[in-house]
């Protein structure tokens, strides 16, 4: 006599091989579950991770915005009270390129 899981969708010959069978899927499907469970908790540590240091990135982009308008309202002043503003560089690091200005990287 065949036996026919519903689970698996296939005859065995004995009821326990039936049985073992809908065992074996049951921990397959579990086991997949819990993967999925670790992936979408990963992905969303990830995207949490993701959205705070995107938020740091935009303070410091503002912080920098706002030296910058500090600066260029300050050498205004100055450029308008003595004509002009000379500025030597000692450090290689406060020359910009090219690819500062137009944000190439």
């Amino acid at each position: 006599m065949k036996y026919y899981s519903e689970k698996t969708k296939k005859l065995y010959d004995t009821v326990e091989l039936l049985n073992q069978a809908e065992f074996e899927l049951k921990e397959a499907e579990n086991r997949e579950k819990i993967r999925k469970e670790r992936e979408a908790r990963r992905k969303s540590e990830l995207a949490d991770q993701r959205k705070a240091r995107a938020a740091e990135v935009e303070e410091a982009r503002k912080t920098m915005v706002a030296a910058q308008k500090a600066y260029r309202e300050k050498l205004e002043a100055f450029i308008k009270d003595y004509n002009s503003y000379h500025y030597t560089s000692t450090s290689i690091d406060d020359i910009p390129t090219l690819f500062d200005l137009f944000k190439i990287f």
